[in-house]
């Protein structure tokens, strides 16, 4: 059969076989010549030797060295090993955890829908064999006009473009106090299982001519509807967006953020070391904390410095601090205690 017509893809079936079945990094493997021979068998309907398939083999991992795909390119990539063959490792091939970790990240993401699992999966099959569950799917679907507002506000982050959006407040699956904006997108953001809009309002710009105080964040899923407002002048940083994000996003907690950011000392105490850890714990992962300048938790102790704006958030994950029972919270800065008190009086005087 050397001359039909399926030999001419027959090498590259073997490769495909290779990719999709066999994981480079198991300790042992369980493909066999005749498992090749009964593939190439049921794709093509056409019976070849194993004298061919050698050639094939052979053909590849040359193929494999010239290109520089392998990561130790003095190595075979199909190697044989007594009657069984395994493959080894390309460069920039996602392992079994990593591709497994991106499946469990997409069902655990309620915003993402999880058939991109299948393709992933389909692409993978060697990880997914043995009856394999990743994290419970959340089997919510992305709407199409989310999607197609993603896609704009890529493309005006590409080309520069500014985007007009109708951004309101969602009561009741309905949208309330909507209002017309046209920004300049920055970039977008993911934080707590939502898409949010980092985008420069030009209105504001066009007021107090300062970048970093026209900086806002929008949340996707508020946007009703948006255009591309190709004739009006795009509003950013030029060659310095990644710094100009970095600064920014230095400054936020739960998507709000300031102009300016700055470093914030406390001291957590507490009789009850778990509950110490637990309020820290709480706190830090609603902030970037940058050191630890005294970690005693043992002896009830614990101080550290975080970097901040001086937003509303703020306030709220200070406050939270609070509802730890017998952690005593101080706080080095002065206008941050000051700022603090005037909330808690506001909230005083609600009640």
């Amino acid at each position: 059969m050397a001359n039909s017509e399926k030999s001419k893809i027959k090498t590259l079936l073997v490769y495909d076989y290779f990719l999709r079945n066999s994981d480079a990094l198991a300790d042992d493997s369980n493909i066999t010549m005749p498992d090749i021979i009964e593939y190439l068998t049921e794709i093509t309907q056409t019976e070849f030797e194993r004298k061919s398939v050698y050639s094939d083999i052979k053909h590849i991992n040359d193929f494999m060295k010239t290109t520089g795909l392998l990561k130790d390119p003095t190595q075979d990539w199909i190697i044989r090993d007594g009657k069984r063959y395994k493959r080894d490792e390309l460069l920039n091939e996602l392992t079994m955890d990593e591709a497994r970790l991106i499946v469990d990240a997409i069902n655990a993401t309620p915003f993402i829908n999880s058939g991109l699992c299948e393709k992933i999966k389909s692409k993978h099959p060697a990880y997914f064999k043995n009856g394999y569950k990743a994290l419970v799917s959340h089997e919510s679907a992305m709407p199409s006009n989310t999607k197609f507002l993603l896609n704009s506000i890529r493309n005006c982050i590409e080309n520069r473009e500014v985007l007009s959006i109708d951004y309101g407040y969602i009561v009741a699956r309905g949208f309330k106090g909507i209002s017309t904006k046209a920004v300049s997108p920055l970039a977008l953001d993911w934080e707590r299982n939502n898409y949010y809009l980092i985008a420069i309002d030009n209105s504001v710009y066009a007021n107090n001519q300062s970048l970093e105080a026209s900086v806002r964040r929008y949340r996707i899923d508020r946007i009703k509807s948006h255009k591309v407002l190709v004739n009006q002048e795009y509003v950013g940083p030029h060659n310095d967006r990644d710094v100009f994000l970095k600064k920014y996003l230095k400054s936020a907690i739960d998507a709000f953020s300031s102009a300016n950011s700055r470093m914030i000392t406390l001291t957590l105490t507490s009789p009850d070391e778990k509950t110490l850890l637990k309020a820290y714990g709480a706190f830090s992962d609603s902030v970037t904390i940058r050191k630890i300048m005294s970690d005693k938790t043992e002896q009830g102790e614990i101080k550290f410095c975080f970097e901040a704006g001086l937003v509303p958030t703020l306030f709220n994950e200070l406050f939270k601090l609070y509802t730890f029972d017998g952690v005593e919270v101080e706080i080095h800065d002065e206008e941050v205690k000051q700022k603090f008190k005037t909330y808690l009086k506001k909230a005083l005087k609600g009640l």
